[in-house]
């Protein structure tokens, strides 16, 4: 590594979105503004009190925190690597992880729905029964009448199991836990973002080299982090299941819908004439590589837990698979099972397929194509962790797409705005001349 930083515009390409990214960031927050508010207006005619609007909502938002926390995993394993191919790709994925403050401020809707205390959305939120009533309470068992409403929108309430994981699974608590995670996700990505953008106009080596040495300790606190916010986001909407490898699963499929974010970013700019240079077919090639080995580990971690959930038969952890459809017992099948099965193929045996060629990977327009692919099933995997829990019939209606456009046009016109007041790639990173001429063996 040199001491001192490449000097900008070493090549002759457009490198500032400059005046054309105002109309689209003012368009993509007044589309994300529309849809939140069309969201709540359609939650509120739905006559379920919200119910389904939560689950809508909380949905789509795992969906695009999902992406964010897979770019931050990125930026951070190319500094822990000190890798230099990466270096001409890597403004986008920061940009991306930089919308985790806006991400942060999208999750009050969540909190709200906790602090409601109705259980419209997680039933452990429900106010404590009075202390004779928990006494009483059978093992598995609903408890029900009395001091406080012990029942959520849909029947289900308080049991035993439940209430013995109380002391992680209340409002305060489990609110104070969620604050933390997204605080520090945001400054994580403010950290990085900050000190490579200031690097274009220094050209300091100090700040490589501090990104390097802060990237082993910030990825265990983001493994840390990420694991239990997957518990208490998603796992924890049914308070009696529990997988150790849940957390691994969210993540895998995290990093899988970053990856496809960042081509399809990438080649959406290089389509508008930018980064004709910088970006090469080359650098397409090695995030087709990662995109295809995380498509292999999450189908991998997907296996994993549904082999020994399938394996150790208890009640408690099978009947999570049920709702989902997970099963070959034609009375328990559901429309999830056609989920079940569009995943299985969808999200792993086809794009496994057809990204195995090296040929593909090199294709743009193939591998564009497979990243679009992924980032739908990335939702579709979301949705299936989800939206059982509010229905065993599967359906997608106007508010899983009012609350799509919501938060995927705020957080749109959150990476646009950060990437119009930077270059769209590092200009004066001590590795920039390795990613300029790098190409694959």
């Amino acid at each position: 590594m040199s001491e001192h930083g490449g000097q900008p515009g070493r090549i002759d390409e457009r490198l500032e979105l400059g005046t054309a990214a105002a109309p689209v960031v003012r368009a993509a927050a007044a589309l994300g503004a529309l849809g939140l508010l069309l969201s709540i207006i359609v939650g509120y005619l739905h006559g379920d009190s919200f119910r389904r609007f939560y689950f809508a909502y909380l949905t789509n938002y795992a969906y695009f925190l999902s992406i964010a926390l897979g770019a931050l995993f990125f930026v951070m394993l190319q500094h822990l690597t000190r890798a230099g191919w990466s270096v001409n790709v890597r403004r986008v994925p920061e940009a991306i992880a930089g919308t985790l403050p806006v991400l942060g401020l999208l999750a009050i809707p969540i909190l709200i729905s906790v602090a409601a205390g109705d259980g419209r959305l997680y039933r452990w939120a429900l106010p404590l029964p009075h202390p004779d009533e928990a006494a009483h309470a059978a093992p598995a068992a609903v408890v029900s009448g009395g001091h406080g409403a012990l029942h959520d929108s849909h029947g289900e309430g308080l049991d035993a199991i439940t209430l013995s994981k109380r002391w992680w699974l209340n409002p305060g608590f489990f609110t104070a836990r969620v604050v933390v995670y997204l605080v520090l996700w945001a400054l994580i990505g403010w950290w990085f973002w900050s000190r490579s953008t200031r690097q274009d106009r220094s050209g300091d080596v100090a700040l490589t080299r501090a990104m390097e040495l802060a990237s082993g300790p910030m990825m265990l606190l983001y493994a840390i982090t990420v694991t239990l916010a997957a518990f208490d986001l998603l796992m924890s909407l049914d308070p009696h299941w529990y997988s150790t490898i849940f957390g691994v699963y969210w993540f895998a499929g995290a990093v899988v819908g970053a990856l496809a974010a960042v081509i399809a970013g990438l080649m959406l700019l290089q389509s508008r004439r930018f980064l004709s240079r910088g970006v090469t077919t080359e650098h397409y090639h090695d995030l087709g590589k990662y995109l295809f080995a995380f498509v292999f580990f999450w189908g991998y971690i997907a296996f994993s837990q549904y082999m020994l959930l399938w394996y150790a038969n208890i009640p408690e952890t099978t009947a999570w698979l049920l709702r989902r459809g997970a099963t070959t017992v034609a009375a328990d099948q559901s429309a999830w099972t056609v989920v079940c099965l569009l995943l299985v193929f969808g999200h792993l045996l086809i794009p496994f397929g057809g990204l195995l060629s090296k040929h593909v990977k090199r294709n743009r327009a193939a591998l564009c194509f497979w990243a679009v692919w992924l980032l739908l099933f990335h939702w579709v995997d979301i949705a299936w962790l989800v939206m059982p829990e509010y229905s065993r019939s599967f359906s997608l209606g106007a508010l899983e797409v009012l609350t799509f456009l919501g938060i995927g046009g705020l957080t749109f016109a959150a990476a646009t705005r950060l990437l119009a007041g930077q270059a769209l790639r590092p200009l004066r990173d001590p590795r920039l001349e390795e990613s300029l001429v790098f190409e694959n063996v």
